[in-house]
């Protein structure tokens, strides 16, 4: 397979999903800000009016927490923000670190979709059920299941695409 094949599809696809990573952490982001909001509101309310919101705390740690945490995933390993250990990196020559990347970047790749496969059956379950969370509103589990499907959805592509630049790059080192 020439390196024309391999690339032409895999950037492609690097673009489609970096369309997905922005938006899901924009999605992130929006999160993060309607929970700071729904906290602000509680608390004034809770203190002032003496009138707290009773769903506030299930709706930001069902939905809003678990999204803001997840749907960065991706993003950040595109931007190189995610946590790494260097040990083991530094003490391998450009090519066995780039052989070991791709090998452990493919392993996670099946990891990583699988996970997501199970929580798109676990949200469609959910869903069909009517699954819902006991308390004062019965809020639906299902929203929580896809949030997890979509960010390992997106991470595993990130992955796939990550591993296969690494396989391309060993081609031109020579260390």
């Amino acid at each position: 397979m020439t390196t024309l094949a391999v690339t032409r599809p895999l950037a492609w696809l690097d673009c489609a999903v970096r369309y997905v990573e922005n938006l899901l952490v924009g999605v992130a982001a929006l999160m993060i800000v309607v929970a700071m909001v729904v906290t602000c509101v509680d608390v004034f309310l809770r203190y002032v009016l003496s009138s707290p919101l009773s769903w506030s705390f299930d709706f930001i740690v069902l939905y809003l927490l678990p999204g803001s945490y997840f749907l960065a995933f991706s993003y950040a390993l595109r931007m190189g923000t995610h946590l790494k250990v260097d040990y083991f990196g530094e003490r391998m020559n450009d090519r066995v670190q780039g052989v070991v990347l791709f090998i452990v970047g493919l392993a996670s790749v099946v990891l990583f979709a699988y996970i997501a496969w199970f929580y798109l059956q676990e949200g469609w379950h959910a869903w069909v059920d009517g699954d819902v969370m006991g308390g004062v509103i019965p809020w639906p589990m299902w929203p929580a299941d896809i949030l997890v499907f979509l960010s390992c959805g997106a991470f595993a592509l990130r992955l796939l695409t990550t591993s296969f630049h690494q396989l391309l790059a060993l081609g031109g080192s020579r260390t």
